[in-house]
């Protein structure tokens, strides 16, 4: 804190809840995501002949959808002269799809709400959406949730997706005029999800998408096997440390003379490295800290973080990544707060004299 700075304290208690809404720790996965995102999209304003696609998979919770909407935010549509340009789009599929839902979902997101233009075939609905790509200059297309649209077994239908999306981001409009397509046709995709995605661009499926796939990233969950692991997480803890709105630090990364951190054993435990999960863990405890007037988070306040979110955290810990659905359990590590004791003064009551 600088001569300038404002204690935390000194600040009303919901401009702090705000800060812990806010709270953003930006981590070299996400650089490095977006990084290539950058790259894809240069590649393209280069003129080349087809796109590169990039696939994200990981387990829910470990932070795909906030990568994807933070590049968003960063590349948000403008206008110019009159006409709306999206040089990112972002589409997020909530339910079971398929090519002709999905292109009018796109039709949607790029502004089309006419619904003679959101009617029809496949065929045509997705013809539209390439005319509105080059119309607002889309130059990178981010599906999210992209595992809603890939069946859990049936190649014929993981087939017919990736062809769909192949066509989509390869496929030219030939014509007398231009015979080699509109100019800035070839669009990049990022397919985003569970690792059902990676089914699509498996080259048994269809092997020219797989081609035009490059760039397969997979976001982990923070482990702590090795001593790497964990100096990782516990460098993160720290940083997310610097953002919490306290006087002091609640040391939760801390390491002790003795190169023990307690405090970040206990997290990775209650959240499995998901970091989702340690979201929650720290928004909620931090609450219960500022609630209570405490200079910092406190163990306890972890341990009151875990009871009261239980039933959020069960839902949260489906280990979706092997395709099982199994649910991990919910464990609470931290020291539970010491009971206090209040002695009160019992009075025996008299007779009530009736009314």
């Amino acid at each position: 804190m600088t001569a300038s700075d404002q204690p935390w304290s000194a600040v009303p208690d919901d401009v702090r809840f705000e800060q812990l809404a806010k709270m953003f720790v930006e981590r070299d996965i996400e650089r490095s995501i977006h990084r290539i995102f950058d790259r894809v999209r240069t590649d393209r304003r280069k003129g080349l002949e087809e796109p590169r696609n990039v696939v994200i998979v990981g387990e829910t919770g470990v932070g795909k959808t906030k990568i994807l909407s933070r590049y968003l935010s960063r590349h948000p549509e403008r206008r110019e002269d009159g006409s709306i340009i999206r040089p990112v789009l972002l589409v997020e599929i909530k339910n079971s799809t398929n090519p002709t839902s999905l292109a009018k979902l796109m039709l949607q997101r790029l502004g089309i709400t006419d619904d003679r233009l959101l009617a029809g075939s496949a065929a045509d609905l997705s013809a539209r959406v390439k005319i509105q790509f080059v119309a607002q200059k889309v130059e990178l297309v981010m599906i999210d949730e992209f595992s809603n649209a890939i069946p859990d077994t049936g190649r014929a239908k993981a087939s017919s997706i990736a062809t769909w999306v192949k066509d989509l981001s390869k496929a030219k409009t030939r014509s007398a005029q231009h015979p080699d397509g509109l100019p800035g046709e070839a669009i990049p995709f990022v397919l985003c999800g569970t690792d059902k995605v990676e089914r699509i661009v498996d080259p048994s499926v269809n092997d020219e998408l797989a081609t035009l796939t490059p760039f397969r990233i997979r976001i982990p969950r923070y482990g702590y096997g090795t001593v790497a692991e964990r100096d990782t997480f516990r460098a993160f803890l720290n940083d997310l440390d610097d953002e919490l709105p306290f006087d002091e630090f609640s040391q939760l990364g801390h390491v002790d003379g003795n190169g023990l951190s307690p405090i970040a054993d206990k997290i990775h435990i209650a959240t499995y490295g998901i970091l989702r999960l340690v979201g929650y863990l720290v928004r909620e405890a931090a609450e219960a800290a500022i609630t209570e007037g405490s200079s910092k988070i406190m163990e306890h306040h972890l341990w009151q973080s875990i009871e009261m979110q239980r039933g959020i955290l069960e839902g949260a810990l489906r280990a979706d990544d092997d395709g099982s659905h199994r649910h991990r359990p919910v464990v609470n590590p931290f020291a539970e707060p010491i009971a206090r004791i209040v002695k009160r003064e019992r009075i025996k009551a008299g007779f009530r004299i009736p009314a």
